[in-house]
């Protein structure tokens, strides 16, 4: 996510530069034509007026449903660092043996941490997988090496590592170290933690329909290319300065909702996911009383941008 406020107008430019020259020849050409010939197209600004209203609000509910996504993505996220946070102090305050409340064991000591890391490897798959990365790599720093090789097993490697975390807390109510009233709190938590996961894979899983995206990009450059042909009686030579201006708003607008249809991508508009998991190891980290507690990821920088992955 971009967290700057310069904008790289170099790349964006770059970005249209094809359709950009395309439209700029264009122009040209019909105002050199309609100098030196005489000769142009019947035709008025009035009907490129009415269509480029309507490509207009076409462009903008199109762009709306895109932020729409990218907004509930970065909300379902929120959703994931508060139940984090929640679970993590359900399993700092609630799991442990009744007999030591304050002092617990070396076993629920370890249990506890083997809970919380794997949550963080959990979060971390979740958000390779979105990202179409291999999750398996993120996973070495946080649960052993024979569990890695079990979810070898799992085509989704998030909900083995979620299904683990419950089967590791039903063990520990079987053992007496949490009451029932206090095994459903967990698994309201882990509910809600699947549930929200489910509502990231629904994003990803379902994109803006086709026609959409294909009609959209097609009307955008056609109105493009025509428009010169309905400008060049009234403007002549100007009718490139103009169609250019209005060529590269369509088309920004255009890239808008190309680049945060997807909310979980690496590209630069797109939500930090790596950040807010590394936000979540560090609440839980210290939730622990952990004293090796990685520093928060920073913006990297793009030319004269920052983002944050």
């Amino acid at each position: 996510m971009v967290v700057s406020h310069r904008l790289p107008w170099r790349i964006i430019f770059r970005f249209h530069a094809r359709w950009l020259l395309t439209v700029f020849a264009i122009s040209l050409g019909a105002a050199a034509v309609d100098h030196f010939f005489n000769l142009h197209v019947p035709a008025t600004p009035t009907p490129f007026s009415i269509v480029g209203v309507a490509l207009s609000i076409f462009l903008a509910f199109r762009n709306n449903a895109a932020y729409d996504r990218w907004w509930e993505g970065r909300k379902i996220w929120g959703g994931l660092v508060n139940v984090s946070r929640a679970f993590g102090r359900q399993v700092t305050t609630l799991l442990g043996d009744p007999a030591a409340p304050t002092a617990p064991s070396e076993e629920v000591a370890a249990l506890r941490r083997e809970i919380l890391h794997r949550h963080v490897a959990y979060l971390n798959a979740l958000r390779c997988q979105l990202r179409d990365q291999d999750p398996r790599s993120e996973l070495e720093s946080y649960i052993a090496v024979d569990e890695q090789v079990a979810l070898g097993a799992w085509r989704n490697v998030a909900s083995g590592l979620l299904q683990k975390n419950g089967t590791r807390v039903a063990e520990a109510a079987a053992r007496g170290w949490l009451s029932d009233e206090r095994l459903a709190r967990f698994d309201v938590s882990l509910t809600e933690i699947a549930a929200l996961q489910g509502a990231c894979e629904r994003i990803k899983k379902t994109p803006i329909p086709l026609a959409y995206r294909f009609f959209t990009h097609a009307f955008v450059r056609v109105y493009c290319c025509a428009l010169p042909f309905g400008l060049v009686e009234h403007l002549g030579y100007l009718t490139f300065l103009v169609v250019m201006l209005m060529t590269f708003a369509f088309l920004v607008l255009d890239a808008i909702g190309t680049l945060i249809e997807d909310p979980f991508t690496l590209g630069p508009n797109c939500l930090p996911l790596s950040a807010m998991c590394r936000t979540i190891e560090i609440d839980l980290r210290q939730q622990l009383g952990e004293r090796e507690i990685p520093p928060p990821l920073l913006p990297e920088k793009r030319g004269i941008t920052e983002v944050l992955l």
